[in-house]
């Protein structure tokens, strides 16, 4: 699955946006999935956040952010025109929008309530929840202006001033055309109101205090909506725009840097995301997806299968399930150019495709009839849990059914990567993908087999049809994936990195502030 995205409770690592108020919005994602609530939303994986830093360490990092708050604010105060009244036209096109920016999946924990909020998003540091966005005047944004949602994705500011969280990925939809965001909202308004109360958020602090957004701001975010390439086709255009904003797609698929915004320089090279890794997407033969045809991007972004590269699980299993496979022909292809134009990011350990891995197995029919084989706590190889538990849906060479339903182990980007993260999720929690004509569903082992079990059970995998490279599966290893995969060693850095950041420019203000103290007074005689 060379695009993953996860929204499942535990599984962004950015920093989250939104509840405990009306006025938050937080989309995703994920489109998918709430998929809701796919076998992630099983899985214990409570985000885990043990770092603090004095309180004059968040003092630096709001007076980092005085001045682009203040310039935000001011820009917010510009007058502009009254929108004419939504129409039935506006409302269809808001809804297409709001699917391909995979707003319900953030925002909806029970599918009967869609949009109400309430959807747990484990962020590295606390849990954040998607609030409500339906009409509602008392517990949802009933009574946000036009005004309000603009400067809510264009600012990532809420309609009383505050600051909502990234994880409500504003960086992106920043980008996003007045009419547009106009028709999310003309969309969103015309659902039923559903009165739902938003919870609170359980961020440590002083992450929860909104006001040091704003030195995250400073950092991390260029305000500004999109503005079309002259030299660049159309379909380029278009798909630069959906991409970079609409689907914001760098939010899960580009590494953070020390402050946790998006490393620009390594724009789509794949970052790890709770336990997934979200596969790199540039145009690299080899570590992205240059090897793939462009029709075989454009049916996995509707399907989530391409047999002999990928199925997807997890977060973007989610993502098309809610979003991306509503998308229409001309705007996947526009999706494929852009990709297909971006800067690609190779790593020198890649020696081939992800895809390019494993070879059939004949093994299995030496294990057939053996107990062990039916009773995963007797068997004792991993050949044996995988005659018990996997070769009546993979078939016993591990080549998988015929049009790719239970996909082939080997050719298969998962198995294949080097990082066995993503096939460690897959064995544990499953896989559950909604498609317009039909689901894909394949059982989560996490309460059958123990972590011994499961390490037994991929190495053996990842030796018959994976990365040859690949070290040794541990318990250790699936016990983590288990909690919601590696804590990032950002996390540890972010709080001198904001300090640091604090100080140059207090520094700053220190020196400006000292210069004009020295300026003379031209009532000064000395100065004559």
């Amino acid at each position: 699955m060379p695009f993953a995205r996860s929204r499942k409770p535990v599984h962004r690592q950015r920093l989250g946006d939104a509840g405990g108020r009306h006025g938050e919005l937080h989309p995703d994602h994920r489109g998918a999935v709430p998929a809701h609530r796919r076998h992630l939303e099983d899985s214990a994986m409570t985000a885990r956040s043990q770092f603090t830093f004095p309180r004059w360490m968040a003092g630096m990092v709001l007076a980092a952010g005085l001045a682009h708050g203040a310039i935000a604010a001011a820009a917010d105060t510009v007058a502009a025109a009254p929108a004419p009244a939504p129409n039935a036209d506006q409302i269809t096109r808001g809804a297409y929008l709001a699917k391909a920016a995979d707003c319900i999946a953030c925002h909806t924990v029970d599918p009967a309530k869609p949009f109400a909020g309430g959807y747990p998003l484990a962020t590295p540091f606390g849990t954040i929840y998607g609030p409500n966005i339906t009409p509602d005047k008392e517990t949802g944004i009933g009574n946000w202006s036009d005004e309000d949602f603009i400067r809510a994705l264009h600012n990532g500011i809420d309609d009383e001033g505050k600051h909502l969280y990234p994880a409500f990925p504003y960086a992106s939809f920043t980008k996003l055309s007045r009419d547009d965001v106009l028709a999310i909202k003309a969309y969103l308004f015309s659902l039923p109101p559903i009165p739902q109360k938003n919870l609170e958020n359980k961020l440590p602090f002083p992450l929860n205090q909104r006001w040091i957004l704003a030195g995250w701001n400073l950092f991390n975010f260029k305000p500004g909506e999109w503005k079309d390439d002259a030299g660049k086709s159309p379909e380029w255009n278009r798909g630069a725009y959906l991409v970079e904003g609409l689907a914001h797609c760098q939010e899960c698929h580009t590494p953070r840097n020390l402050t946790m915004g998006v490393d620009l320089k390594r724009s789509f090279g794949g970052a790890q995301l709770g336990g997934w890794t979200a596969f790199n997407i540039t145009p690299d033969p080899v570590s992205g997806i240059g090897g793939w045809k462009d029709e075989e991007i454009v049916q996995y972004l509707k399907t989530g299968l391409v047999p002999g590269k990928a199925s997807a699980a997890g977060g973007m299993a989610e993502a098309i399930e809610h979003s991306l496979q509503y998308l229409s022909e001309p705007d996947l292809k526009a999706i494929v150019a852009y990709l297909r134009s971006v800067p690609a990011i190779s790593d020198a350990a890649d020696k081939k495709p992800r895809y390019a891995w494993g070879q059939a197995a004949d093994d299995d029919a030496d294990l057939r009839g053996v107990a062990a084989v039916s009773v995963s706590s007797n068997a004792a190889s991993g050949a044996e849990l995988f005659s018990g538990n996997c070769a009546s849906c993979h078939s016993a060479s591990g080549s998988g059914v015929v049009g790719g339903y239970y996909p082939s182990l080997f050719s298969n980007s998962v198995v294949g990567a080097r990082d066995p993260g993503n096939l460690l999720m897959v064995i544990l929690h499953g896989v559950q993908r909604r498609g317009k004509d039909e689901q894909t569903f394949m059982p989560g082992f996490a309460d059958h087999l123990n972590d011994g079990q499961v390490a037994m059970l991929a190495n053996y995998v990842v030796k018959q049809y994976g990365h040859a490279d690949t070290p040794p599966i541990t318990p250790e290893q699936v016990k983590v994936q288990r909690q919601g995969g590696p804590v990032s060693p950002m996390l540890t850095l972010l709080p001198w990195g904001l300090g640091a950041a604090g100080l140059i420019v207090l520094f700053i203000l220190f020196s400006l502030i000292m210069r004009r103290g020295r300026r003379p007074s031209k009532d000064d005689p000395a100065a004559s």
